[in-house]
């Protein structure tokens, strides 16, 4: 018995263990989140502020089950729910073309995004065109990508989440909000007529089923056996926690300054504007360098997403060509349509509505495996994290069909 007692890790060995958590808060904290946020503090001010703290503790949830299923069973979401089925060869055959269909078209998607909005920020900072700057994070996130491993790229990821915290926290505070009033939006209360819409676009922008697939990859490979679940917890608390308090900061940032005063969002650029009443010479720079660090670290993490998750799906090796390439393709794609300057919103929409519609099949597949006690032996749910990982897959059901909705309105558009 002696043997399986372990040393007690101190805060700064965990500091340095930190890692696969940071590749998934650098994917959701992106342009399409500051313009989402930003959007919700001028229309709304601190009232949402509790739909960003629930989105990121059921982030959390899940993420710690996925986790975990990497960590003990060594299997990714996949490899688990067929687990589940009794390796039947129809489910496998669904669950495996669902996550490719989805992963394609939420990376390519999402990937557009991500290279348009840091562009704008990395142009308006250099006074430069677009297209170079597409050029300067395009070329960056492709060679990122091509030759980096989840491993390499974890450390990059968290460099970028603790330059996002300094820009996004120090902004907010030299803002001085009323706190008080701040507090108040932590407390849920009547839903603004038209504010619905905000709310789901701020729990979906965290929320995505890609990442939280990444993350009992990640988890497998950097850990294996139940002695690093507390630091695989730590990891996803100390990362999760600061991208939601960036993503707090945003809201509480726009919602001081330009509350009420009818501004319409078209960019992740009238972050930029928006200080320079309180910054003034220093506003755009600074909010600039937040949109494009926001921008690049996404366009880096989302690629690997597709490239990690893809080959560990097909059994391929980590750094296999097959995955490269698509993670590179996605990149190509990206910085296409941001150096054109044009900005593809039916086909963001498209990936946003399979993200959302793939998300509660996501974590329905996370609470089936991570309830498998074949798989996971005592360390399967307890009742308390049914309960909550329950709640947060029935939110995620409602995003589901949110999202099936706005794409068939979107079709009837077209």
């Amino acid at each position: 018995m002696s043997k399986n007692v372990k040393k007690r890790k101190s805060l700064s060995e965990k500091f340095k263990d930190l890692g696969p958590a940071a590749i998934v808060t650098s994917a959701f904290v992106g342009p399409g989140t500051i313009t989402t946020t930003t959007l919700a503090g001028i229309n709304y001010q601190y009232e949402h502020l509790w739909a960003i703290l629930f989105s990121g503790l059921s982030l959390m949830i899940l993420m710690e089950m996925s986790g975990r299923i990497g960590i003990i069973s060594d299997h990714d979401i996949a490899e688990a729910a067929i687990s589940s089925f009794n390796d039947n060869k129809i489910a496998a055959l669904i669950i495996k073309g669902l996550i490719v269909i989805t992963l394609f078209a939420t990376a390519f998607g999402f990937e557009a995004g991500n290279l348009i909005g840091g562009s704008l920020g990395l142009a308006d900072a250099l006074n430069s065109s677009q297209w170079l700057a597409a050029l300067i994070l395009g070329g960056a996130a492709f060679y990122a990508v091509a030759v980096g491993t989840a491993k390499t790229l974890e450390k990059l990821m968290t460099f970028f989440v603790g330059l996002m915290g300094i820009v996004f926290i120090l902004t907010m505070i030299l803002v001085k909000p009323n706190y008080s009033d701040v507090a108040s939006g932590f407390i849920p209360s009547s839903i603004p007529e038209g504010s619905s819409v905000t709310i789901i676009a701020m729990i979906g922008t965290t929320l995505i089923g890609i990442n939280l697939l990444m993350q009992a990859v990640t988890n497998a490979r950097k850990w294996s056996g139940p002695e690093h679940l507390s630091d695989a917890k730590f990891d996803i608390g100390f990362n999760v926690g600061l991208g939601t308090l960036i993503t707090l900061s945003i809201v509480i940032t726009s919602g001081a300054v330009l509350f009420g005063t009818g501004v319409t969002v078209t960019s992740p650029i009238i972050f930029s504007a928006m200080l320079e009443p309180t910054l003034g010479v220093y506003a755009k720079m600074i909010g600039n360098i937040g949109i494009a660090a926001a921008g690049l670290s996404s366009a880096i993490a989302t690629p690997l997403v597709l490239k990690v998750v893809l080959a560990r799906l097909f059994k391929w090796d980590p750094n296999d060509m097959k995955a490269r390439i698509a993670g590179g393709a996605s990149v190509i794609f990206g910085t296409a349509f941001a150096a054109f300057g044009t900005s593809p919103t039916q086909i963001i929409v498209f990936a946003s509505a399979f993200s959302g519609l793939f998300l509660p099949i996501v974590a329905i597949l996370i609470m089936i495996a991570a309830n498998n006690k074949k798989l996971l032996g005592e360390y399967k749910n307890t009742l308390l994290q049914n309960i909550l990982g329950g709640f947060a897959t029935l939110v995620t059901l409602g995003l589901g069909l949110n999202s099936l909705l706005k794409f068939f309105d979107n079709l009837s558009n077209l």
